[in-house]
């Protein structure tokens, strides 16, 4: 039963710090700023939770039970295609369609660049196993699906440890049959795997953002349902009995179960608050044309909003790979607070995308880390006060953030 109090929570879990804003049913809202906690984001999550139920004068029962609703906006997912640390994944596909996830459209990005060097498929070539099958623009069969072909497929998926399997044939848009035998199949043998397909996450044509955004998916699936497992569990344990939302890319809300079943829509979820929030903001000073600028621990991201409406896409990009479900047309890039300097083989100054992160953060932190990243930077050009980040809990190292620098 919820309390009258009927407190509301926006959460977001970013790279480097966890963010809260507590708005009570009475009274002013409150924002609370706790260290993100890598290994387990929960930990950090739960923390923020257990300072805002201290400064109401509860217990963190008490206080869970009389939260009616959590719209929880993460960039777990961001995060994990930026930096790397995503699921193994298998690709059915096709055969003769193998390596379509390689080619893309055959388009150099950059087109002066003679060391231009695409980037790697988040599939290796191995774990792209074909399978005979065919159905042409109509949806008309022209080849069954050798069941055989997706056995042996799946057998060569569980000895190598596969974590997810993400299904993907030609004009399954059309007619998802195939997927649908190959999905149930793929479940079957490897029990316990994300499995998807694209008929279900992106029945559209166009195959090539087709299989990028399938494959995005089933890499980032395993992430992002291992902590809203974890979390659902943690909340229901401590007493929260409110509605918990998941923020999609496209400025949207849904269940967990629904974010974990379409885990991709949460790739721009974190950077997606931010436009919604600034437009409201903006609409109280008259503003009706301009951009927000997010800068997290790990990403940097930026938005057009026009004629007050945040623009829309279908045709994303996170890091370099496509993805065409819809969302907000917000561009992304890994270069945040705790995005890491280097310089590349031709001696020029590159940031991102790889990330100090929380742990152990920015030299500057004093906690082991000694890459320089952005935060160094702009503790030492004066743009942080040492003695007041994260409300004076954090006392920065300006002589840490130097020696990393130089």
């Amino acid at each position: 039963m919820i309390a009258k109090s009927g407190y509301r929570i926006g959460a977001d879990v970013g790279g480097t710090f966890t963010d809260f804003l507590l708005q009570p049913a009475l009274g002013r809202p409150r924002a609370v700023k706790v260290p993100t906690t890598p290994p387990d984001p929960t930990d950090g999550f739960f923390a923020g939770l257990a300072e805002m139920a201290t400064g109401e004068g509860r217990s963190l029962g008490e206080f869970l039970a009389e939260v009616e609703l959590i719209v929880h906006g993460t960039t777990i997912t961001t995060n994990a295609v930026l930096t790397g640390d995503v699921a193994r994944v298998g690709l059915l596909t096709t055969r003769g369609f193998r390596d379509a996830l390689a080619m893309r459209r055959g388009i150099r990005e950059a087109q002066y660049d003679n060391r231009y060097r695409a980037p790697e498929p988040l599939v290796p070539r191995w774990l792209r196993l074909p399978v005979t099958e065919r159905v042409d623009a109509t949806g008309a069969v022209v080849a069954p699906l050798d069941d055989r072909d997706v056995e042996d497929a799946l057998a060569r998926f569980a000895a190598v440890g596969v974590e997810a399997v993400a299904v993907c044939f030609l004009h399954a848009w059309a007619n998802p049959a195939h997927e649908v035998t190959a999905a149930r199949l793929a479940t079957a043998a490897l029990p316990g795997a994300y499995v998807t397909r694209s008929s279900a996450i992106l029945p559209q044509i166009r195959f090539t953002e087709r299989v990028s955004t399938t494959v995005l998916n089933a890499a980032v699936g395993p992430v992002l349902a291992r902590y809203l497992e974890r979390l659902t569990t943690r909340l229901a344990l401590t007493g929260f009995r409110g509605t918990l939302l998941v923020m999609q890319s496209n400025g949207g809300v849904a269940a967990p179960a629904t974010a974990r079943a379409a885990a991709a829509s949460t790739l721009l979820s974190g950077p997606a608050a931010a436009p919604t929030a600034g437009t409201a903001y903006a609409a109280t000073h008259g503003l009706r044309d301009f951009l927000t600028v997010d800068m997290g621990g790990t990403s940097f991201d930026v938005c057009l909003v026009r004629d007050g409406a945040a623009m829309l896409t279908s045709e994303g990009r996170i890091g370099r790979y496509p993805f065409g479900l819809p969302m907000l047309a917000i561009h992304t890039i890994g270069a945040g607070g705790g995005s890491i300097a280097w310089i590349d083989d031709g001696g020029l100054l590159r940031v991102g995308p790889r990330s100090a992160g929380a742990a152990p953060g920015p030299a500057c932190y004093g906690r082991g880390g000694s890459a320089p990243t952005c935060t160094d930077a702009d503790l030492l050009l004066g743009l942080l006060d040492p003695a007041g980040f994260l409300g004076g809990r954090l006392r920065l190292d300006p002589a840490a953030a130097r020696a990393a620098v130089e």
